[in-house]
C-alpha cells in the first residue's frame, strides 16, 4: 500500500467565514478501501458524537463490570445496605438475617397497644392475639432486594441498597380467631347492638316494633391499627364507634305484621272425615312465630325481610290433643317367651298427625282471604321396629337362663325385684353392642315405684331406696355366665352372702358398680324375665352360639374371723345377750369358666370374690333382778 503525504491547514471551526492560517499539519492517507463495521460506523460520525458514543460504552461497560463485582460480592448473601425494620442485615446469608430480624423485632412485641374507646382503654399484648413477626419471610425479601425486576431494577435496588435507603418494613400477623374474640369482647364492653324491627303478638293483640340503630367497633379497621401499633414506638390507639344499622328494618318486617293481623282476625275450622273442631284466633295467636327471610332493598340500604309463619310444634301441643280421637298409637313388634320358646308380637301401625303438612295447610287458610277451614293430613305412622325387623333378629333360641330366690314376707324388697324385672324384660341387645345393668334399668326412683328396702352399702346393711336390685344383678350375671358370652365387668359384693351361688354374686348400684356383658354373635339377644313371690328368673335368647361351658368353684382362702362388738343394755336382765347383727367372716374364693366351641376354647375367665369381714352385735344385759323374799306369818 503506497501512501501520500500532503500539508494540510486546519481551518477553525469557530469561524465559518474567516480562515487563519496555522502550523502545517502532516495527514496519511490510505489509499485502502474505507473499514466497515463498528469501526466505519464510528469513522462516519461527527468527533463530538464519536466521543459521546465511545464514553457512553464505556460508562455501561464500568457499569456492567461493577454490578457483575457486586453482584458476585454478595452472591449467596443479602446485599449490603439492605434493613429490615432498622436491623442491618447487609452481606448475611438468609439464615443469618433471619435469626437477626428474629432477635430484633422480638422486643416490638413485648409492649402491649392500648386500644382507647371513649373513656375505656385496654392493654391488648401480643399474645392475646397471636401476633408474630415471621423472620424467615422478611429474610426472603430482604434477600430479593437487587435480583429481581430486570437490569434496571436490579441497577436501581442495588445502588439505593448501596445508599442505605432500603429498608423494609416488618409486618405483624396475628390468629384472625383470637383477634376475633378480643375486638368481640371489646365490643361488649362498649358497643350498643342494633335492634331488629320484630312483630310480638300476644292473644290476638299484633304489634310493629321499630328497629333501633347501635353503634359498634369497625372490626377491620382496629385490627389494622392493632396490629401497625406493634411495631411503633407510639402505641396508644384511639377507636371511635361506627354507626351500625339493624338487620330487619321497619318497612322489612310490615309484610310480616299484615300476615299475622290476618291470621288472628277470627277463628279457624278443622276437619277430619265427618268430625270438625274450631280453634279460637287467641290459640292461633299462640301459633305465630317469626323469622328472618333473606334481604332486600329498602330506600337506605339492603336489609333483612321478617316472615311470618306456624310453629308446628306449637300446632301440635294443641292440636294432637285435640283431634286425638281419630290417632292411634304404633306399636313396635315384641317377642312372648314361654316354656324356653320365643315367639314375634307382630308389629301395628299407627294413625298420625303430620304436622309440618298442617302446618302448611294452615297457612294458606289463615294468610288467605277465602274461607278459613283446614282438613286434617292423617298418615300412616310406622312402628319403630317392623314385624319384618323383628324377624332379621334372629332371636329364635333360649341361649341360657337362670333363677334366684328370695323371701316372699320382705314386701319392699319383693316390689323393688318386680318392679326391676318389668324394666329389664324385652330388653334387645345389638350385635356387638355392650349390655349395661345401669344403663337398662337407669335409676331407681320412686317416681318409678321403687321403695325403701335394706341393701349393702359400704359393708353395712342398711334402708336405701331400690333395695333388692342385687337380686336381680346376680340373677342376669348367672344368666350371662352359663350363656358363654363374655362378661365386660362385674363386681362382688362387700360381704358373703350364704344364699347366693359360691363367688357368683353380683353387686349394682347408680352411680357406683354395675354389671356389662357384650354380644358377641352376629345376631340381636332378647333379655326376658319372668317372677313370683319368692323367685325372679333371667333368660337369654337369640341365634344358637354353640358355646359349651365349664366352671369350677374354688375353696373359700383368707379366712378373716369376725369382730364381736357388746352393747350394754339396761333394760335386758343382767346375764341375758342378744345378736343384733349376726357376724360374717371374711373370705376370698375364684370361679373359672371355659367356654369352649366346637371343641375348642373360646374364652377362659376367672371371677375372683374378695369379701370383708362384718361385726357381731350384740346386747349385753346389766338389768339387776331384787331376790324375792319368802313371806312368814305373825305368832
Amino acid at each position: 500500500m503506497t501512501e501520500d503525504t500532503e500539508i494540510m491547514q486546519a481551518v477553525s471551526e469557530d469561524s465559518a467565514d474567516s480562515v487563519t492560517e496555522t502550523e502545517p499539519t502532516v495527514r496519511t492517507r490510505s489509499h485502502s478501501k474505507p473499514k466497515s463495521g463498528i469501526a466505519g460506523w464510528l469513522g462516519g460520525l461527527s468527533t463530538p458524537v464519536r466521543w459521546t458514543v465511545i464514553i457512553g460504552v464505556a460508562v455501561a461497560g464500568l457499569l456492567l463490570i461493577s454490578v457483575g463485582a457486586d453482584a458476585a460480592f454478595s452472591a449467596g448473601r443479602v446485599h449490603p445496605g439492605v434493613k429490615v425494620a432498622g436491623i442491618a442485615v447487609g452481606g448475611m446469608t438468609r439464615a443469618e438475617a433471619a435469626a437477626a430480624i428474629d432477635s430484633g423485632t422480638k422486643p416490638l412485641l413485648d409492649r402491649p397497644v392500648k386500644v382507647t374507646i371513649e373513656a375505656s382503654s385496654w392493654d391488648i399484648t401480643a399474645a392475646q392475639v397471636g401476633a408474630s413477626i415471621d423472620a424467615s419471610a422478611l429474610a426472603e425479601t430482604a434477600y430479593g432486594i437487587g435480583r429481581t425486576g430486570g437490569f434496571g431494577g436490579v441497577v436501581g435496588a442495588r445502588i439505593t441498597a448501596w445508599l442505605g435507603r432500603e429498608n423494609i418494613a416488618a409486618v405483624v400477623t396475628a390468629d384472625e380467631v383470637l383477634v376475633s374474640t378480643v375486638l368481640g369482647d371489646i365490643d361488649a364492653d362498649v358497643s350498643v347492638p342494633a335492634v331488629d324491627a320484630s312483630v310480638e303478638v300476644s292473644g290476638t293483640d299484633v304489634r310493629l316494633i321499630a328497629d333501633k340503630g347501635g353503634e359498634g367497633v369497625d372490626h377491620s379497621v382496629a385490627r389494622e391499627l392493632i396490629l401497625k401499633a406493634f411495631v411503633l414506638e407510639n402505641r396508644d390507639i384511639e377507636l371511635t364507634l361506627v354507626p351500625q344499622a339493624a338487620s330487619i328494618r321497619e318497612e322489612g318486617a310490615r309484610a310480616a305484621y299484615d300476615d299475622a293481623l290476618r291470621m288472628v282476625s277470627g277463628p279457624l275450622k278443622l276437619v277430619y272425615d265427618k268430625k270438625t273442631w274450631e280453634v279460637s284466633a287467641k290459640t292461633i295467636g299462640g301459633w305465630l312465630a317469626f323469622r328472618s327471610a333473606g334481604a332486600t332493598a329498602s330506600a337506605e340500604a339492603s336489609s333483612g325481610t321478617l316472615e311470618c309463619y306456624l310453629d308446628s310444634a306449637e300446632v301440635s301441643a294443641t292440636v294432637v290433643p285435640l283431634v286425638k280421637e281419630v290417632g292411634k298409637v304404633a306399636k313396635d313388634a315384641s317377642f312372648k317367651v314361654a316354656s324356653g320358646k320365643v315367639t314375634i308380637v307382630p308389629a301395628q301401625d299407627g294413625l298420625g298427625l303430620d304436622a309440618e303438612d298442617l302446618a302448611d295447610r294452615l297457612m294458606v287458610a289463615l294468610a288467605g282471604t277465602g274461607e278459613r277451614t283446614a282438613e286434617l293430613p292423617m298418615q300412616r305412622v310406622e312402628a319403630a321396629i317392623t314385624t319384618d325387623d323383628a324377624k332379621a333378629m334372629g332371636i329364635s333360641t333360649r341361649l341360657s337362663t337362670y333363677t334366684t330366690s328370695y323371701s316372699a314376707g320382705n314386701a319392699p324388697r319383693v316390689n323393688n325385684i318386680h318392679v326391676l324385672a318389668d324394666a329389664l324384660d324385652g330388653t334387645l341387645v345389638a350385635p356387638g353392642e355392650v349390655f349395661s345393668f345401669n344403663g337398662a334399668i337407669g335409676q331407681r326412683t320412686a317416681e318409678k315405684g321403687y321403695q325403701e328396702a335394706n341393701a349393702i352399702v359400704n359393708g353395712v346393711l342398711v334402708p336405701q331406696l331400690g333395695g333388692g336390685i342385687c337380686q336381680m344383678g346376680t340373677t342376669v350375671f348367672n344368666a350371662v355366665f352359663f350363656s358363654g358370652l363374655p362378661v365386660v365387668e362385674r363386681h362382688n359384693h362387700s360381704l358373703y352372702i350364704s344364699h347366693y351361688p359360691k363367688g357368683r354374686d353380683a353387686t349394682v348400684s347408680w352411680g357406683g358398680p354395675d354389671f356389662k356383658f357384650r354380644n358377641d354373635t352376629e345376631n340381636w339377644i332378647l333379655v326376658a324375665t319372668a317372677y313370683t313371690s319368692s323367685t325372679v328368673t333371667v333368660s337369654l335368647y337369640g341365634t344358637e352360639t354353640g358355646y359349651k361351658v365349664t366352671y369350677n368353684t374354688g375353696p373359700f382362702t383368707n379366712t378373716v374371723a369376725y369382730k364381736v362388738r357388746e352393747i350394754k343394755d339396761a333394760t335386758l336382765p343382767k346375764g341375758t345377750k342378744v345378736v343384733d347383727e349376726k357376724g360374717v367372716s371374711g373370705r376370698t374364693v375364684v370361679v373359672t369358666r371355659k367356654v369352649t366351641l366346637n371343641g375348642k376354647v373360646v374364652r377362659e375367665d376367672t371371677f375372683k370374690s374378695v369379701y370383708k369381714a362384718s361385726e357381731e352385735v350384740v346386747r349385753i344385759g346389766t338389768k339387776e333382778t331384787k331376790p324375792s323374799t319368802p313371806s312368814t306369818s305373825s305368832p
